[in-house]
């Protein structure tokens, strides 16, 4: 038997919309590979990014965040370069990696990671680009146009084969020249990105410094190692009391009154009904024993009589029922439209939400709002808030009965009443610190799923 079996080689790729990993610096260069002192040295000097690697507070071990958080299109952009330039593959594909960064990077990029560092490693470039100035140094030019090769060859070819096109290059050729000899007068946007990144690193430092000021003055203990922008993306669970009223004024001037009622009712039924039913027991039995004191049977003349009070049991009884129906259907309707309502708010929010927004804001933190969030809001809280007015009820009602039946328990109410209010806070602290534990787990899970997503095309291509 004779055949034939191929094996597609790695290749790298830097799309031409920059993918961040959330990591360090090196981490998004180096991407998994040993690290290597020179070569990551050479690379840093390719890409021109030793000058923004400087401006970190933590050089390249910087936590860049999800996305490229303070760092401008063209920082992400080099970034995404580099990493392409570090691998050791024998295909690199750039695709417009010059469109965010001005004429003066785009040279030092070309001079010095394309013609130098590639051309010297022997390694095959395709590169997708506007910049026509760079034609010269190609060994193969295919011209597109609305999705279909217009011209393809070398630049000799074309100039041979359709010489109006080559003028029309020329001419483009000669202004992008230009462009670069202003802006070299002029000087670089780059200095200016690197002034906002600058400026964004004193920002966040002294909003870090804030935060820890805080924490100071409540007590809380953070190791030095914290000290980084991951730091200031940590947020503390808390429960305060206006998000209590932002939830149950979500539910309306309707439903919320008919949830309380229909509670406050049905838990007034249900004490009726051992009311009633401790009286039959009670009257039941106290005619049990007169009669026995006249010696005269149940039967004769001590007959008791039950009718009465199966009629009022049974009401109570069907009036319970349908209270507690009517109570299931608050609390489930109240819990649905709660939930449209802040998913609604929430939605609208995000979706008006200026465009910081969305570069400063992890990709899973938003994914963890719409997913886990919202779970717990139309799934436990319902039935928990549910829960809470049932034995809220339940401890009035059981404590007024006692007191009035016992009054010297309400000696023995007020350290009880203490010791519960220390218990519910610790409680209360240990339920909170669970449940950010809770969505520290799956937060993790939501950004490296939406990371992986978005830069699917990335990591295919270099598997």
């Amino acid at each position: 038997m004779e055949g034939e079996s191929r094996r597609r080689s790695a290749v790298a790729y830097a799309a031409q919309k920059p993918w961040i990993l959330n990591n360090t610096v090196e981490e998004n260069i180096t991407f998994g590979n040993p690290f290597n002192k020179q070569r990551y040295k050479a690379v840093i000097e390719a890409c021109s990014l030793q000058p923004d690697i400087d401006i970190l507070p933590q050089g390249d071990q910087t936590q860049i965040g999800e996305r490229g958080i303070n760092l401008s299109g063209g920082q992400r952009q080099r970034i995404s370069v580099a990493r392409s330039l570090y691998q050791r593959t024998n295909v690199v594909f750039l695709d417009d990696p010059f469109s965010a960064l001005d004429v003066h990077l785009s040279d030092h990029l070309m001079q010095e990671g394309i013609l130098k560092l590639l051309q010297e490693e022997k390694r095959t470039v395709v590169l997708v680009t506007h910049k026509l100035q760079y034609l010269p140094h190609a060994d193969w030019i295919i011209a597109m146009k609305d999705g279909t090769i217009q011209r393809e060859g070398t630049l000799k070819d074309i100039q041979n084969s359709d010489p109006e096109l080559f003028e029309l290059w020329k001419t483009l050729m000669n202004r992008q020249d230009q462009e670069l000899e202003k802006e070299t007068v002029a000087g670089s946007k780059t200095a200016l990105e690197r002034k906002n990144l600058r400026r964004a690193m004193y920002s966040r430092e002294a909003l870090l410094k804030t935060l820890q000021e805080a924490e100071d003055e409540e007590d809380v203990t953070e190791s030095d190692d914290e000290d980084n922008l991951s730091s200031v993306l940590r947020q503390r669970a808390k429960m305060p009391w206006r998000a209590c009223g932002k939830y149950l004024s979500s539910a309306g001037c309707l439903l919320l009154p008919l949830l309380i009622f229909s509670q406050l009712f049905k838990h007034t039924v249900m004490v009726a009904i051992d009311y009633w039913l401790a009286k039959w027991t009670s009257d039941a039995i106290q005619v049990k024993i007169e009669a026995e004191k006249r010696n005269c049977s149940l039967i004769q003349d001590c007959r008791f009589n039950h009718s009465n009070y199966t009629i009022v049991f049974s009401i109570l009884c069907c009036l319970g029922i349908v209270l507690c129906l009517v109570t299931s259907i608050a609390v489930e309707w109240t819990g649905l439209k709660v939930t449209k309502e802040l998913h609604k708010s929430l939605l609208n929010k995000v979706i008006l939400a200026p465009m910081r927004f969305f570069e400063t804001t992890p990709l899973g933190n938003i994914l963890n709002r719409f997913s886990a969030d919202t779970n717990i809001i139309d799934q436990h809280i319902p039935a928990t808030l549910e829960c809470l007015i049932r034995s809220t009820l339940l401890c009035v009602s059981a404590l007024a009965v006692i007191s009035y039946v016992t009054p010297v328990f309400l000696i023995a109410l007020v350290p009880l009443a203490v010791a519960y209010y220390f218990i519910q806070k610790y409680f209360r602290v240990a339920s909170r610190d669970l449940q950010q534990l809770d969505d520290s787990t799956q937060l993790p899970l939501l950004s490296h799923f939406s990371e992986t997503v978005e830069g699917l095309t990335t990591i295919r291509a270099l598997r």
